[in-house]
């Protein structure tokens, strides 16, 4: 493996050809489109008779690599996360860890480039500068006695990791304290993460914004995004391109390529024939009033 080779990741856990693996399949296909010479891995863990045979037949011509491994947790969530924390192990060289819910819009290639063993986004984007860091996690850190709060809180769906002993080290750590007790499972991947970095003092860099351009929620310029991330769930993407990506996936089992091409050249995040309200959200202004009109 050569370490300057873009080398991205995806972990699945699922009964099969289900809505996470779809997604999954989705943001592999729009990497595949961006970055056509990228080796791409899935580590996937079915849940339900034939689901790991059912998804590499089902990836067959998106990923290189289909992984199929184990992991010891009560819930398929927490086998996911635990995958996620895993894939160091997995792995040989450099990669790029993204979740199932992102879409790729522009070459990602450059963030081999970054001067960190560990690259992450800032958590909703948020700047460093105000030292954002979520109020709930404030009994956690405290009860285990770790540092709280942080500088800022990195966002554990996009992590770009180099294969260096430094960062096997951070990952270790990372492994021990994700298995502590909890009371906030729900995000307790990302904040152990922020946490092992910052104790380990593992070179980290923050990635710039576009690597994790949350459009809907914290509208986000889409012209300067790299990776759309959405959130899982169908109301959330309600009107979006993954929405409408997922839905043709369905119909025709196909990539939607001229929709995806046509959504990166109009700058905006949104399926086809968007509405008005739609693009003014996205800052097409002048597209926004040609829908109005053509609607009056």
């Amino acid at each position: 493996m050569i370490n300057d080779m873009l080398q991205v990741c995806y972990v699945i856990v699922s009964s099969g050809w289900d809505r996470h693996s779809q997604m999954a399949w989705v943001s592999a296909s729009s990497v595949r489109r961006q970055e056509p010479n990228a080796r791409i891995v899935v580590v996937v863990e079915g849940i339900a008779p034939g689901a790991e045979d059912e998804m590499a037949r089902r990836f067959r011509n998106v990923a290189d690599i289909v992984l199929p491994k184990s992991a010891d947790a009560p819930t398929p969530v927490a086998k996911s996360r635990l995958h996620k924390i895993l894939l160091r192990q997995y792995l040989t060289g450099d990669f790029l860890y993204l979740d199932s819910d992102t879409l790729a819009v522009a070459p990602l290639g450059d963030v081999t480039e970054c001067r960190g063993d560990v690259g992450a986004v800032s958590d909703f984007n948020f700047d460093i500068a105000n030292g954002w860091f979520p109020p709930e996690m404030d009994k956690p850190f405290r009860a285990l006695g770790w540092d709280y709060p942080l500088p800022y809180q990195m966002n554990a769906g996009v992590i770009f990791m180099r294969d260096t002993p430094a960062v096997h080290a951070m990952a270790h750590e990372w492994m021990a304290r994700f298995q502590m007790p909890t009371t906030f499972p729900h995000v307790w991947d990302q904040a152990t993460f922020n946490s092992a970095v910052f104790a380990t003092k593992v070179p980290h860099v923050v990635l710039p914004h576009g690597y994790n351009a949350m459009v809907v929620k914290r509208n986000y310029r889409f012209r300067t995004a790299r990776v759309l991330h959405f959130f899982g769930s169908v109301e959330e993407q309600r009107g979006t391109l993954m929405e409408h990506l997922m839905d043709r996936l369905d119909t025709t089992g196909t990539f939607d390529e001229a929709a995806y091409d046509r959504s990166i050249r109009q700058g905006h995040h949104w399926g086809p024939n968007p509405e008005a309200w739609q693009l003014i959200h996205s800052r097409n202004y002048v597209r926004a009033a040609m829908a109005k009109v053509r609607r009056l």
